[in-house]
């Protein structure tokens, strides 16, 4: 059994018992596991309510590599929101793209909540497959940069109390951002 299947059973385990696992694992090791269930998307199967924020996110260049581009909105529960633009530094994949705006948009909403952070649910949509497979653990992130990318977005995740990732269609994204 290799790694990710390691992974996928601790994910479908019950809540309780994947506690206690991970507890059992800090008692060992002092940390968990870089990769826990709740890093690859343990909330998609067993969360169904209303999240505390909503954080939509697209990003690109111009040119492949290229300039990149990005923007992203989060709402709070009151549908209150808005919607940020961003430019990169140096040449960008359109995938690495999509991943420092949501890196942005996950630094920006644990800025804003702080300490609070700890304690909310966020839904995350986007149209990139890649991204949004890759963090939740369905794909392998094959190339060194992409696993960097997708390890820094699980950290930045696993600072929140739940969250949910949702791939949309790529017409939501531009209804939503503006482009």
């Amino acid at each position: 059994m290799n790694t990710q299947q390691i992974l996928e059973v601790i994910a479908n385990l019950p809540e309780t018992e994947r506690r206690d696992l991970l507890a059992r694992l800090r008692e060992l090791y002092g940390t968990t596991p870089a990769s826990t269930p709740k890093q690859i998307g343990m909330a998609l199967d067993e969360w169904d309510g209303p999240a505390d924020y909503l954080l939509v996110f697209d990003g690109g260049s111009q040119g492949n590599p290229g300039i990149g581009y990005g923007s992203y909105a989060l709402f709070d529960s009151a549908h209150k929101g808005q919607v940020h633009r961003l430019s990169f530094d140096g040449q960008l994949t359109n995938n690495e793209a999509e991943y420092h705006t949501l890196l942005a948009a996950l630094h920006d909403l644990q800025q804003r909540l702080g300490p609070q952070a700890a304690d909310t649910t966020i839904e995350v949509r986007g149209d990139s497959s890649l991204v949004i497979e890759q963090v939740s653990g369905k794909w392998k992130a094959k190339d060194q940069r992409m696993r960097e990318l997708r390890d820094e977005v699980r950290q930045a995740l696993n600072r929140f109390k739940r969250f949910r990732l949702v791939q949309q269609p790529r017409e939501d994204s531009v209804r939503v951002l503006g482009h």
